[in-house]
């Protein structure tokens, strides 16, 4: 009887989460007077993430490849509000030609900031307790972090987005935040 009543929760769950993802979805992609069956929820949704994917590359493109690929850090005016970008690939520029760094992955950490926001990409080898030393580290840094995710890439590396704001005593350049969360991931 207990396996019936786990089949039944589990049925559940599945059908929360696919109403959940269906509620995501563009709301042209339903008929609201009919119900959608699993699988249609599921290919409207890899459909929608397809769409969303050659939109990213659209709007790649029309700022010439998003973030700034040096390692300095550059300055773009949108709306008159100043966005600074820097990027970081590690001390050799990201060539890869480092025969002893051939298995190591060196951070790469990319910030964009909007006013008193502050967008954090990071990618980097998986370690234990990182996100928490990251956190702290913007704490320090008087950032409050409004939103974040962690995604796995591969079998050893993250990808971290991290969305802040900045506090009253947030007094760092970009190219600062960069280096210190840089340097906060390759300290053991």
């Amino acid at each position: 009887m207990m396996d019936e009543t786990q089949r039944k929760q589990k049925q559940r769950e599945v059908e929360e989460r696919l109403l959940a993802l269906s509620a995501t979805l563009p709301s042209g992609d339903f008929n609201n007077n009919s119900k959608m069956d699993d699988k249609s929820i599921l290919d409207n949704a890899s459909n929608y993430v397809k769409q969303l994917q050659q939109r990213v590359r659209e709007l790649e493109e029309q700022v010439g490849g998003g973030f700034n690929r040096s390692n300095k850090a550059s300055t773009s005016y949108n709306n008159d509000e100043e966005v600074n970008s820097y990027y970081y690939r590690g001390e050799d520029g990201g060539g890869g030609d480092n025969k002893k760094d051939n298995n190591i992955i060196v951070p790469e950490v990319k910030a964009k900031v909007l006013k008193n926001e502050v967008l954090i990409i990071i990618h980097c080898e998986r370690q234990k307790g990182l996100m928490l030393k990251i956190l702290r580290k913007l704490e320090n840094l008087h950032l409050s972090v409004l939103n974040n995710s962690v995604l796995p890439f591969g079998n050893s590396t993250l990808d971290i987005t991290i969305v802040a704001q900045m506090g009253d005593k947030y007094n760092i350049t970009v190219d600062e935040l960069v280096e210190s969360l840089r340097l906060t991931i390759l300290t053991q």
